[in-house]
């Protein structure tokens, strides 16, 4: 046993260790550049973003699709949020729907939004990123769609999708138990039905539960793939600043099953994803949806989206950790 500090130093430790900044947890992303969001929107890196405070009328128009009927407002809010209302989206057939074309093809994109679920039985219902070949001012027709919109080439209409929305059961009659992906791409493996490629999805193993009348943070992020021929799109999701799950070729490990849904655990690592075949479009356009035609009908709310170039975060909420004040009169003793 070595020999002990005087008892002077001793005391001089103890003191340097208690003035030690305690660690914490870092934000993340644009977001902590800005408390509450507020003057997010003007970021170099944003593509677009609504907070959905200002009127009914004023936030919609900057939406195409969906309609007075399906889109609402409500007193409801993330406590996080810096505003005091949020988007409600009413199940009436597509016009729970708001759709916004982007400026021009990205390849690369994270979308942000915050979610509350009102209720455990919908269709399809989620945040979702798109791409159209040749762009389209308005949300189209996509279910059963392999990439190549019918009856293909030589019309050349293109279309991917990446959602995360509530799953369950396949006829959406039943309760919907948890959040997965539901994604359509130019050779999504698996089954057709009746010649029809319905969205796969990759969260099969991860069961991200729904979280029923809980805001949640949730955020995407697509990346094109880089040459026609190559599977190195990716796709990333967080809920609450926690990575879901992260599929870069390579990565994780899993196999697709009959159906084409992705199922992590034993096989070999992931293909990477094949977006798109031709390099002519990218992302162009995002997606707030409450789509049910089937079972009970509930509303879903949105607030805080931002669409952007690099990872936003979820919103900073503005608390200072105040540092202690720096000691005084300290002396060393011999």
């Amino acid at each position: 046993m070595g020999p002990a500090f005087p008892a002077s130093h001793r005391s001089i430790c103890v003191l340097m260790l208690c003035c030690l900044p305690i660690p914490v947890l870092a934000q993340v992303g644009l977001a902590a550049k800005y408390v509450r969001d507020s003057g997010i929107g003007s970021d170099p890196a944003v593509v677009f973003s609504e907070n959905f405070e200002s009127s009914l009328a004023t936030w919609s128009a900057r939406f195409n699709g969906g309609g007075p009927s399906g889109v609402g407002t409500s007193t409801d809010h993330a406590t996080a949020s810096g505003g005091v209302q949020s988007a409600r989206l009413i199940p009436s057939g597509i016009s729970g729907t708001l759709y916004r074309q982007l400026s021009t093809d990205y390849d690369q994109v994270w979308m942000r939004y915050y979610v509350k679920y009102l209720g455990n039985v919908s269709h399809h219902s989620g945040g979702y990123i798109g791409g159209y070949f040749p762009p389209s001012s308005f949300p189209q027709g996509d279910a059963g769609i392999k990439g190549i919109r019918p009856p293909g080439p030589p019309n050349g209409d293109r279309v991917f999708i990446s959602a995360f929305e509530q799953r369950g059961t396949p006829d959406g009659i039943a309760p919907q138990t948890h959040l997965g992906t539901y994604n359509n791409w130019v050779d999504m493996p698996g089954l057709g039905f009746g010649g029809l490629y319905f969205g796969r999805d990759l969260l099969i193993t991860e069961n991200q539960s729904l979280n029923l009348n809980a805001w949640q943070c949730v955020e995407i992020r697509v990346k094109m793939n880089s040459v026609a021929a190559s599977n190195d799109g990716e796709l990333q999701i967080w809920v609450d600043d926690v990575s879901i799950q992260n599929f870069v070729p390579g990565s994780p490990v899993g196999a697709y099953n009959v159906n084409g849904d992705w199922v992590t655990g034993s096989g070999s690592g992931f293909p990477g994803l094949l977006w798109r075949d031709v390099l002519t479009y990218g992302v162009n356009w995002i997606k707030l949806q409450n789509y049910n035609d089937v079972g009970t009908p509930y509303d879903v709310l949105f607030d805080d989206l931002v669409v952007a170039t690099s990872r936003v975060g979820c919103i900073n909420t503005g608390a200072v950790v105040t540092p202690l004040p720096a000691p005084t009169n300290l002396r060393v003793l011999p």
